[in-house]
C-alpha cells in the first residue's frame, strides 16, 4: 500500500504546471539516475528543434516530407503569432506552441471552438444534440435543427467568458427546458415532428451512469464533496474484482477498493479507470469505454440494467444507508413512507401509492423479522493457480490484498433493525423507478 501511495504521488507530480509543455527538441542522453528525473535541466528547452516528418505509410522508418505546426486554414482564421506570408503555420521555437493553439482556439473569431463545446452541453441537457453529428461538426455532419439559436449561445458564451456555469444557467432556465413532457395535442405534434426537433415538449433523458452514482450517494449523505487528489477505487462487484486478467504477458493484481469510506464515496469524477476492468454496474448503464471516442451515450433499458439495478452489493448497501439516514432524520414529517418519497423523489406520495407502500414496508417488516443477515467480509488474500509457461508444470501462490486488511465497511445489514432493513427495501423500489432514473 505504501509503494501504491509513492507511485501515485509521482504520478501527481507529472500533472505540476512546470512539466505541462511539450519537448520537442532532439533526444536527450541523460547519464545514469538523472535519466529518471522528472525534471529537465532548463538548458534543453534551448536546443535546436527537432524536425517533424510526415510518416510513409505510418512507418517511423520512412520519413517524408518535413512539416512545420501549424492551424487549420479551412477556418479562414490565421494564427497570431503567423509566420511571414503563412499566417497559418505556428512560429517554429521550442517553447510557445501550445500556448498559440490555446490562443487561436479561444480566439472570439474562431467559429468551430465555440460552437462545438456548445453543442455538446445542449446534448446533455437535452439527450440529443442542436448539430445531430457531436463528433463531427461542419459541411459533412448533420445541419443544425436551430443554427440561429447555436450561433447565439456560442457568441454569447464567448462574450461572457466562457463560463461553463453560466451556459449551463441559461439552458437550464430556458423556457425549452422547463416545458412539460406532456403536450396537449401530442398525437398532432408527432405527426408533424416525430423526433421533435421543433422542441415542442421536453422529451424525458435517462441520467448518465455516472449521474446515477453521484445522485444515489448524495440521497443517501455518503456523497464527498472534495476537491482534487488522488483517483480513489470505489467497490465493485467481487466476482469481476478478483477475476484474474493478465497483463502484458504477467496476471495483473487484484482490483482493490479504496480502504476509507470518505475517499470511496467521492464523485465519479475521480474514479481511477482501469482499462480493461471496468465497473459492471456503470457499464452495464452505458458507460463509455476509455479507448474510444464517445459521439453520444446510449439511452436503452434493458433486464441487465434492471438485474443490476436491483441486485448488486453497491445499490443494496446504498438502500441501507438511504434507509438509516431517512429513519434517523431529524425531519418533521414522521411517517416513513412520506419521508422516504420526499428524499428520493422530492415529493409526497399519493394516496393510492402511500397506502401501497404501507402494506409493502409491513410486510418486509416480518420478512425481516424472521430472518438473520450473516456477513461477508472482504478476503485478506487470494490463492491463485496458474501453469507454468514452459515446464507445463501447475503451481499455486497467495495474493496479499493489503487494502482489506484494515478496511472501513459500509453499513451492514446485521447492524440494522428489521424496520430498518424493510424501509431499504422500500428505498431500493424507488431507486429504480423512472421518476428517479429519468430527468422529466
Amino acid at each position: 500500500r505504501e509503494q501504491d501511495e509513492w507511485i501515485w504521488t509521482r504520478r501527481l507530480e507529472r500533472y505540476e504546471p512546470m512539466v505541462q509543455s511539450v519537448f520537442t527538441a532532439p533526444d536527450v542522453r541523460l547519464a545514469g539516475n538523472a535519466a529518471r528525473k522528472l525534471r529537465l535541466p532548463v538548458s534543453i528547452g534551448q536546443a535546436p528543434v527537432k524536425p517533424h516528418h510526415i510518416l510513409l505509410g505510418g512507418d517511423l522508418n520512412s520519413e517524408g516530407e518535413v512539416v512545420q505546426p501549424g492551424v487549420l486554414s479551412a477556418l479562414g482564421l490565421p494564427i497570431v503569432h503567423g509566420a511571414g506570408d503563412q499566417p497559418h503555420l505556428i512560429d517554429a521555437a521550442v517553447g510557445g506552441r501550445r500556448l498559440a493553439l490555446a490562443r487561436w482556439m479561444a480566439d472570439p473569431n474562431n467559429p468551430l471552438v465555440a460552437r462545438a463545446l456548445v453543442n455538446r452541453i445542449w446534448q446533455h441537457h437535452f439527450g440529443k444534440p442542436l448539430a445531430g453529428n457531436p463528433n463531427n461538426l461542419g459541411a459533412s455532419g448533420s445541419k443544425p435543427t436551430h443554427p440561429a439559436l447555436l450561433d447565439w449561445l456560442a457568441n454569447k458564451w464567448v462574450q461572457e467568458g466562457w463560463s461553463i456555469k453560466q451556459l449551463h444557467r441559461w439552458i437550464m432556465t430556458s423556457e425549452a427546458y422547463q416545458m412539460s413532457t406532456h403536450h396537449p395535442d401530442r398525437r398532432s405534434v408527432e405527426a408533424i415532428d416525430p423526433d421533435n426537433h421543433s422542441l415542442s415538449y421536453f422529451t424525458p433523458r435517462k441520467m448518465t451512469a455516472e449521474e446515477i452514482r453521484d445522485n444515489i450517494l448524495m440521497i443517501s449523505g455518503e456523497l464527498n464533496l472534495a476537491i482534487g487528489g488522488l483517483p480513489i477505487r470505489p467497490e465493485i462487484n467481487r466476482e469481476v474484482a478478483f477475476s484474474p486478467r493478465m497483463i502484458q504477458f504477467s496476471l495483473a493484481p487484484a482490483y482493490q477498493a479504496s480502504p476509507q469510506k470518505s475517499e470511496r464515496h467521492r464523485r465519479s469524477l475521480y474514479r481511477y479507470r482501469v482499462r480493461g476492468l471496468p465497473d459492471p454496474l456503470l457499464e452495464v448503464l452505458h458507460q463509455p469505454d476509455t479507448q474510444e471516442s464517445c459521439e453520444m451515450r446510449l439511452q436503452s433499458s434493458g433486464a441487465p440494467q434492471a438485474l443490476s439495478l436491483w441486485n448488486s452489493d453497491t445499490m443494496q448497501q446504498r438502500a441501507l444507508a438511504c434507509a438509516h439516514r431517512f429513519t434517523h432524520s431529524s425531519a418533521s414529517e414522521e411517517d416513513p413512507v412520506v419521508r422516504t418519497f420526499l428524499g428520493i423523489l422530492g415529493r409526497k406520495p399519493r394516496k393510492d401509492e402511500w397506502k401501497r407502500c404501507s402494506d409493502f414496508l409491513n410486510d418486509m417488516v416480518a420478512y425481516h423479522a424472521s430472518k438473520t443477515p450473516t456477513a461477508n467480509p472482504y478476503p485478506t488474500y487470494l490463492s491463485r493457480s496458474l501453469v507454468e509457461e514452459f515446464s507445463g508444470l501447475a503451481f499455486t501462490y497467495q495474493e496479499p490484498l493489503p487494502a482489506y486488511q484494515d478496511f472501513e465497511y459500509d453499513l451492514q445489514s446485521g447492524d440494522m433493525p428489521p424496520a430498518t432493513r424493510a424501509l431499504a427495501d422500500l428505498c431500493l423500489l424507488l431507486l429504480n423507478s423512472n421518476e428517479f432514473l429519468f430527468v422529466y
